[in-house]
């Protein structure tokens, strides 16, 4: 691409995400470097982070801000008289949902995964957000098609149903060139050599990566999935073993690009490292993206001078019982350097707060008017055939 044409695409952009960026709820938080990590190997890492890090101001922000408000407002804009929304969603997308809903006066049904962490289901509600529950059977068919797939037939089963459905729409990549990378690139991204992302919906992944393959194509963009049987929320995998992978991942060119698979353990370890050595308070998916670094720098397929950024998709605020049980579960298999974290992480997840006491701070920042109901999917496909 010449210097020219590639300074008219990104002025479009830049266009496009001035006029957009007047909304509030789309500000950005600073990016932060990970002191003290790699640098005896003159390496250095940064942190996006999309999410509060636990500052109160925002709390239920994640990566999908950007396209649930994008891909609402459409929604809004072009199907007004579709006053049901429905999406299959992991928790942080719907949640998101739930938080535009409640300005744009839609009733709002969450189709999530079986073993959805209750205390984000709990916030889903709170936010007036009704919850879809798909039993395991089901489920484990055909892990995240069955609810992928289940939305769209409903969908177009009942007109007056519109599925957001964030797994092919061009506006989940485009939000994040608009915004995530442009933001990236503002702060860091000349200086970058590589960009490690969380593989969910893969619109963040295939965003940035249109975005810096147009504007600085030698930073390597690298996605992190977990293994097909996983306990890590919000992501999947999606290379590989799995069956279908979402139809935006076609954007990019399988062939340029890299994918790392971490598993539980690898996970949770770089979790809790992260936390109490670096004061990041990242979810869970967070973890499994740091340990997918460190990875590639022990290895060696990193080299001194590197400036990397990894993805932080989420805050660790609605993980308190989900990953005190998994770390249960895992701690014999813990490795010995990693087990002096182990007892500080715990205690700082018991230090914060209730379930209750954050349901009802989620409540008096968002103001949703009713809270949303639990359905099984059964249930959910009678109601809509009564509508």
């Amino acid at each position: 691409m010449s210097g020219g044409h590639a300074f008219s695409g990104k002025r479009l952009f830049e266009w496009f995400a001035d006029d957009l960026a007047q909304l509030k709820r789309l500000s950005s938080y600073p990016i932060k470097e990970v002191k003290g990590f790699a640098e005896e190997r003159n390496i250095t890492i940064f942190v996006k982070l999309e999410h509060d890090n636990c500052n109160h101001i925002d709390p239920v922000k994640s990566i999908k801000r950007k396209p649930a408000t994008l891909m609402g407002t459409f929604v809004y804009e072009f199907n007004p008289q579709k006053s049901i929304w429905v999406s299959a969603s992991s928790g942080n997308f719907a949640i998101e949902l739930g938080v535009l809903a409640i300005e744009m006066d839609r009733k709002i049904f969450a189709v999530l995964p079986p073993r959805t962490p209750n205390q984000r289901i709990k916030t889903l509600r709170s936010l007036g957000v009704n919850v879809v529950k798909v039993s395991e059977e089901e489920y484990d068919l055909c892990p995240r098609e069955f609810t992928v797939f289940m939305v769209r037939s409903l969908a177009n089963r009942y007109d007056y149903v519109v599925n957001i459905d964030q797994y092919n729409s061009v506006l989940n990549p485009l939000s994040h060139m608009l915004f995530t990378a442009r933001e990236i690139d503002e702060s860091v991204g000349g200086d970058l050599t590589h960009i490690f992302i969380p593989l969910g919906s893969t619109g963040t992944f295939a965003g940035i990566y249109e975005y810096f393959l147009r504007f600085h194509p030698k930073v390597k963009i690298i996605g992190v999935q977990p293994t097909r049987i996983h306990s890590i929320p919000g992501v999947h995998n999606v290379v590989g073993e799995c069956k279908w992978s979402p139809e935006i991942f076609g954007l990019s060119d399988m062939k340029m690009i890299k994918v790392m698979t971490v598993d539980d353990r690898s996970a949770y370890e770089a979790l809790m490292e992260l936390e109490i050595k670096y004061g990041i308070h990242g979810g869970p998916s967070s973890g499994m993206v740091f340990a997918a670094v460190k990875r590639e720098i022990e290895a060696g397929n990193i080299s001194g001078g590197s400036n990397i950024l990894m993805m932080s998709a989420d805050s660790s605020w609605d993980y308190k019982e989900w990953n005190m049980e998994i770390l249960t579960d895992l701690k014999s298999n813990l490795g010995d350097d990693v087990k002096e974290y182990l007892g500080k992480y715990i205690r700082v997840l018991e230090g914060r707060e209730s379930i209750e006491a954050r349901v009802m701070k989620v409540k008096s920042i968002y103001k949703p008017k009713i809270e949303g109901e639990v359905y099984r999917l059964e249930e959910f496909e009678e109601m809509l055939a009564r509508i």
